[in-house]
């Protein structure tokens, strides 16, 4: 882990998103981090800018999430080069579609899908609210 911090999400089938934090908040609130997706036998890395705030607010909607097991969290930041959509299907199964871009101002994207078990969301929430400070 960083000196930063790391927020690994993890597939039932070994699919991943890792979002690792590598600065400090700049003047204006913004922080940068680096962004790992590996899916279907796809991998690619880049770089993502996040303002204060945004994974906290994400990380919440994450939380409720985890205790109502049916509903969405989405993670749609200012700078879109990673969006996130967590749905719950009331029964304890959790769907990611996610999509990422090197250059958010082309049109070259990854669209991504994942499971995972409603276990793993407090992990997720904590290490994103962690990673926002």
């Amino acid at each position: 882990m960083s000196a930063h911090g790391e927020v690994l999400i993890t597939g039932q089938n070994g699919e991943r998103v890792n979002i690792r934090r590598v600065s400090s908040n700049g003047p204006e609130g913004w922080f940068d981090a680096e962004v790992e997706v590996q899916c279907d036998g796809w991998r690619g890395k880049f770089g993502a800018s996040f303002m204060q705030g945004e994974l906290s607010r994400f990380a919440r909607e994450l939380q409720i999430l985890h205790e109502q097991l049916n509903g969405k969290a989405i993670l749609a930041p200012l700078e879109p080069n990673l969006e996130l959509l967590f749905a719950g299907d009331g029964k304890g199964h959790v769907e990611v579609k996610g999509s990422a871009r090197n250059n958010f101002h082309t049109g070259t994207k990854l669209s991504f899908r994942l499971d995972l078990d409603q276990t793993y969301l407090p992990a997720i929430a904590k290490a994103l609210a962690d990673i926002d400070t």
